[in-house]
């Protein structure tokens, strides 16, 4: 038997407001991207790589994503969901779930699409023996997305949210300790990327193998679209 991954924490309670001009009648997560609402690509990104249980975040809309998914028993997962009746962001809807997370925990952003194997992530989450562990890629622009600054030995030495230079961004993924919880301030709203990770002790990163598209502006939307509606023909 393959072993399992831990559960995974699906972020999908945003405000999706980049993209409103496409789409104003649901929340990000059912988006249809290449005739299929984006939530589906990351369950089944999920469950092929050995996982087994999710918790969504949710907030604007959840009731539809509620009422798409439900248990998750269709798709061969367990779900549970953590609510959000004002925006908390990242950072905050994290601390919100806290009573539903385990010891330790996979995190990705509700608007991130990848292929990258989990596996290797965990592992090397389990190896540095991290309180979080990123995965990042290499990119031409840091401007878009947080910058970030690894040393040879995988420790994070900066983390640059939206500002151009860095040769590596964050995808939007991580490997997670519960202790994280306790760096998470009081005030919401607060982002993990630029309240939380900047701030914190035994912060490292993993190179990823392949790229990701963030779907949350219109740009990256349209992207996945033609890119998955390519693949499929």
């Amino acid at each position: 038997m393959k072993p399992q991954l831990p559960p995974a924490v699906i972020l999908a309670g945003g405000l999706g407001t980049r993209l409103r001009p496409l789409i104003s009648d649901r929340p990000k997560a059912l988006a249809v991207v290449a005739g299929k609402p984006f939530i589906l690509y990351q369950l089944e990104w999920l469950r092929r790589n050995l996982v087994q249980s999710v918790i969504l975040c949710v907030g604007y809309k959840g009731e539809q994503i509620v009422d798409y998914l439900g248990d998750g028993s269709r798709l061969g997962l367990k779900i549970a969901y953590s609510w959000e009746t004002t925006p908390l962001g990242t950072g905050g809807a994290l601390a919100e779930a806290c009573s539903l997370l385990p010891a330790e925990f996979l995190v990705l952003n509700g608007d991130t699409y990848t292929t990258l194997p989990l596996k290797p992530l965990w592992e090397a989450h389990r190896r540095y023996g991290a309180l979080a562990t990123l995965a990042v890629a290499p990119a031409q622009d840091s401007s878009a997305v947080g910058g970030i600054e690894m040393g040879p030995d995988g420790r994070i030495l900066s983390f640059r949210e939206k500002e151009p230079g860095a040769g590596l961004v964050s995808m939007g993924i991580y490997a997670v300790s519960q202790k994280l919880v306790q760096f998470i301030p009081q005030k919401r709203p607060c982002s993990l990327e630029r309240d939380v990770f900047p701030n914190l002790p035994g912060l490292y990163g993993y190179l990823s193998p392949v790229s990701f598209i963030d779907i949350g502006t219109p740009a990256g939307y349209q992207a996945l679209d033609v890119h998955l509606s390519s693949s499929e023909t």
